[in-house]
């Protein structure tokens, strides 16, 4: 290295020089490329963290008390339309015919916020509703995920995320769903309102992984965190035994 720092340009005189030249080349090439691999390496595990602990097999849970199975049924369907449809959406949507014209515009329309798959839950292919509530019950969902990833961190288990199976109904929808489904009822839901979703019972995906978990476990640790919620004046909670799904509205 010359006084300016420099190193001396190679010369066909001096092939010592040369060759340490191209030698402190390569280790810069390679200094460069670990520095890159170790940023990206980093970077994957902070977007796509890898889940540790015991699995719901691993882990006794209690079956639910009477005291909590009470809690569960307590808030029979009527509780739900009355708060759905006194803090919703004003009446309800006759069919998905505005929102296949313009699903862009149907979430500012009607002041509602696109419910998609994210850390605490997964939302499959919705045949008879569509991804959407209002912002105050979307941020409550996710206050369901955080308390049940509190749970499950708590039990040092693994993470899971729950199915939410139902969301925002149509007239048109459960006028198809009342075919199949006599949880449904004829005339009214608070599915209409926007403030209310459908949790499937016992469906989990471990983090990381798309196959699905089938845990009564998992089911009692989420139901006992939406009895705390629902104590706290913040949803009603229906456990429905027919269609095999948590029904929720917020309050």
């Amino acid at each position: 290295m010359n006084r300016n720092g420099n190193f001396p340009s190679p010369s066909r005189g001096n092939p010592d020089a040369g060759q340490k030249g191209v030698r402190y080349s390569i280790r810069k090439i390679l200094v460069a490329t670990g520095a890159v691999i170790g940023t990206m390496l980093l970077l994957f595990k902070v977007l796509y963290p890898v889940s540790k602990g015991k699995t719901e097999d691993m882990v006794p849970v209690a079956v639910l008390s009477k005291e909590e199975n009470r809690a569960v049924h307590r808030y029979i369907n009527d509780y739900h339309l009355e708060v759905a449809k006194a803090k919703g959406l004003t009446k309800p949507l006759a069919s998905k015919a505005e929102h296949k014209s313009d699903a862009k515009a149907f979430g500012s329309r009607y002041k509602l916020h696109e419910i998609t798959d994210n850390k605490y839950y997964e939302i499959p292919h919705l045949t008879n509703s569509l991804p959407y509530l209002q912002p105050s019950a979307a941020e409550f969902l996710n206050l369901i995920g955080e308390r049940f990833c509190d749970r499950l961190e708590e039990l040092e288990m693994t993470e899971y995320r729950f199915s939410v199976t139902s969301i925002l109904r149509t007239v048109e929808d459960q006028k198809s769903l009342r075919k199949n489904n006599l949880n449904a009822t004829a005339n009214n839901s608070s599915h209409y309102y926007g403030r209310t979703f459908d949790i499937a019972q016992t469906r989990f995906f471990e983090r990381g992984n798309s196959t699905p978990v089938y845990s009564y476990r998992l089911r009692n640790l989420l139901l006992r965190e939406l009895i705390k919620l629902q104590e706290e004046g913040k949803c009603y909670v229906l456990l429905e035994s027919q269609t095999k799904c948590i029904h929720v509205t917020v309050r």
